[in-house]
């Protein structure tokens, strides 16, 4: 098996249980407090990396901002996304939330100039037709 199929099957497991988790933490615990210990797991996580890399930290002022700023979104989605499944279905909400790639082919055709063919949009499509669906 290729060895980026494994690293996307671990990304698919991995956000499986992130996905599912927040439901059973909002048993216990708000959605502000919960993307506090979010944060945390990831602070712990990002310590252990960067003592790993350690001084081969790359340090370019533009993609150290991107990242930043992504990393912002992320934990913005997070929020919304707890929130979310604090007040419905954990299934519909994992469902309809992980419709983001429609976001990231609009922003790949508009600021990067990728192409989308014939089939990609059909399946675009489809996917908003799939939105309809579950929203109503």
């Amino acid at each position: 098996m290729k060895g980026w199929l494994w690293l996307t099957l671990g990304a698919i497991f991995c956000w499986g249980g992130w996905a599912f988790l927040p439901k059973l933490s909002n048993q216990y615990i708000s959605a502000k407090s919960a993307i506090v210990y979010q944060g945390l797991g990831g602070a712990i996580l990002a310590t252990l990396i960067f003592l790993k890399v350690g001084d081969r930290l790359e340090t370019h002022p533009q993609g150290a901002i991107l990242a930043i700023i992504a990393g912002m979104l992320n934990f913005l989605g997070v929020l919304f996304y707890i929130q979310a499944v604090s007040k419905g279905s954990v299934g519909l909400v994992a469902t309809l939330s992980a419709l983001y790639p429609l976001v990231v082919i609009v922003l790949g055709v508009v600021v990067l100039q990728e192409a989308v063919t014939l089939k990609q949009a059909i399946g675009m499509g489809l996917a908003l037709a799939a939105i309809a669906c579950f929203a109503t």
